[in-house]
């Protein structure tokens, strides 16, 4: 399989930017990425309508709508994903996050504990999954927490948008729904073991992707000077703690917090960071592929000139190792 790669768009800052949200959306379409990553939750702007307005704007990336469950009942989202799905010419796919995750639920009003929250989606899922299956005709639905009456009898026969859900969610729920799995970000160990531990319970039939941030440089102290730059609030919250110890050999004092190579992380559960060349960068998303991830998130990287050098040094170097498509 191709190494795929979406971009994620900055929705979450204070002050939303449509405008510049297009021309980062154009700007990866131009560069050759495959898709946008549109994330969803209480601090975004909302991800159905930005995606409905890219739409307008781009003509062949993917696009990822990240949905929390608690938004929307699930006959109102399969409603929207079928307009979506029709004025984008099916480009349109579902990432259903974890809503335990810094506790969305509650946030939407939602207070259900885990379990019950673990049968709530796995209802909602399914409803959702017949809702949108061209297969499926109408059907009622009685269940503890959704009732429906004569559902899917207006529906369109479009293709279903493919389903993502976190690794964090609810193994059996991932297995029987998802397409992708997103993993957390994390070292190849890590994701390797995780990969097994899920192929296990899909039958091997799920795909995996994985968010990453992203710096480079011209060179290798080029790189992690541009990292310390880009993460010096977050260094400096660290450093008042732990001051950063300089290393032996002369290497950059940040890299004292190099995971794996290239692989920068400050803080456990806060993202990883691929940090170095055009080179190196590429020999990291080799690693990552030959462990089955095939689609990978880049996050934190808002400007459109961070696209285009991605597109103009990374990607041939990914080509030329046989892990892109061949352009249409």
């Amino acid at each position: 399989m191709a190494l795929e790669f979406s971009w994620q768009m900055p929705l979450c800052s204070p002050a939303p930017t449509p405008g510049h949200w297009i021309q980062l959306a154009q700007a990866v379409e131009y560069a050759g990425l495959d898709g946008l990553w549109i994330p969803g939750g209480a601090p975004c702007a909302d991800s159905l309508g930005v995606a409905a307005a890219l739409c307008a704007h781009t003509h062949h990336v993917q696009l990822t709508v990240s949905v929390p469950a608690q938004v929307m009942l699930p006959a109102a989202l399969a409603s929207t994903l079928q307009s979506l799905q029709s004025i984008s010419a099916n480009r349109v796919r579902l990432h259903l996050p974890d809503s335990e995750q810094h506790s969305l639920h509650k946030t939407f009003g939602e207070w259900l504990n885990r379990d019950q929250r673990n049968e709530r989606i796995g209802e909602y899922l399914e409803i959702l999954q017949r809702l949108l299956s061209p297969e499926e005709g109408g059907f009622n639905y009685s269940g503890r927490y959704f009732q429906l009456e004569n559902a899917g009898f207006t529906k369109r026969a479009l293709p279903a948008p493919r389903l993502i859900l976190d690794d964090s969610q609810n193994t059996t729920l991932i297995a029987a729904h998802a397409h992708q799995c997103l993993l957390r970000s994390a070292t190849p160990g890590w994701l390797a073991q995780e990969i097994r531990r899920l192929g296990e319970a899909s039958g091997g039939r799920l795909a995996y992707a994985c968010s990453f941030g992203l710096i480079q440089g011209d060179n290798e102290d080029q790189a992690w000077d541009a990292a310390a730059r880009q993460l010096a609030a977050n260094i400096q919250a660290h450093s008042s703690a732990t001051p950063l110890r300089r290393l032996a050999r002369n290497r950059h004092p940040l890299r004292q917090f190099e995971l794996h190579p290239n692989l920068l992380q400050l803080r456990p559960g806060e993202p990883l960071y691929l940090v170095g060349t055009a080179q190196q960068i590429a020999t990291r998303l080799q690693e990552l592929h030959g462990l089955g991830v095939e689609h990978i998130v880049i996050q934190d990287q808002p400007t459109v000139s961070d696209v285009l050098r991605f597109g103009e040094r990374i990607l041939p170097l990914l080509r030329g190792q046989g892990l892109r498509k061949e352009s249409l």
